[in-house]
């Protein structure tokens, strides 16, 4: 969830701390969780993620993801959010020959929110399409293994059924670092163009995340491909 300006030239700053573990069910079956705290003093609020989910792998290629978001935000100067935010969708991976990971994952969104303090409940129906690449940064014989670094970029746009357009169009670049087979830490930036009331897509938030990706078994977080998720 990200609140861009509304009407005004102010950019303003979102910081983000998420924990993503991941672990075996069977060869082809994963369940993962994500845990996240969100902060923007710009627009004072804080916002505090709950997720849990399943992915499918029929092919080294393809993923099917599913699951639940559960998000409780603090509004400073307005009433309190509950959202609750099920979500299907695929992840394709291109094959290439230079260790690279480029995809492109797709998924559905239905957002229903209550209002805490007049418990009325809005939905809104999203479709949104993440295309983004991976690129080990040393050797092929380095890339992905433990004390192994990595660039990633990627461009999101998110589709409002109720509006009829895109908002927001995400544009992230970054940096990981594989520690071990079990932890991956990553430094993600995110430049958000939402509508402010309604209008063309401006630029109106910088996202500064640290996502931290936690596998309870040996080598999962390689086995997987990338087990990001972005809220």
């Amino acid at each position: 969830m990200s609140h861009g300006a509304a009407g005004d030239d102010e950019i303003n700053d979102e910081y983000r701390l998420t924990f993503f573990p991941g672990y075996k069910i069977t060869d082809n079956v994963n369940g993962f969780g994500y845990v996240g705290y969100v902060f923007n003093p710009d627009v004072d609020y804080s916002s505090y993620y709950l997720e849990t989910g399943l992915t499918y792998s029929p092919a080294k290629w393809l993923q099917i993801w599913g699951g639940l978001i559960g998000i409780y935000t603090d509004n400073e100067i307005k009433s309190d959010k509950l959202e609750l935010r099920p979500f299907a969708g695929v992840k394709m991976f291109l094959p290439n020959d230079w260790d690279w990971r480029i995809y492109n994952f797709t998924r559905y969104e239905f957002r229903a929110t209550e209002d805490l303090d007049t418990h009325d409940w809005s939905d809104v129906h999203r479709i949104r399409s993440r295309f983004g690449v991976e690129i080990p940064l040393g050797s092929r014989e380095k890339a992905w293994q433990p004390q192994s670094w990595y660039a990633l970029a990627d461009v999101e746009p998110i589709y409002r059924f109720d509006r009829g357009t895109v908002d927001p169009l995400r544009f992230r670049a970054g940096l990981g670092y594989v520690m071990n087979n079990w932890v991956t830490l990553e430094f993600q930036y995110y430049a958000q163009f939402t509508r402010p009331n309604g209008g063309s897509l401006q630029y109106t938030d910088n996202i500064f995340r640290l996502n931290i990706k936690i596998a309870k078994q040996n080598g999962i977080l390689n086995r997987l491909l990338d087990v990001g998720f972005d809220d």
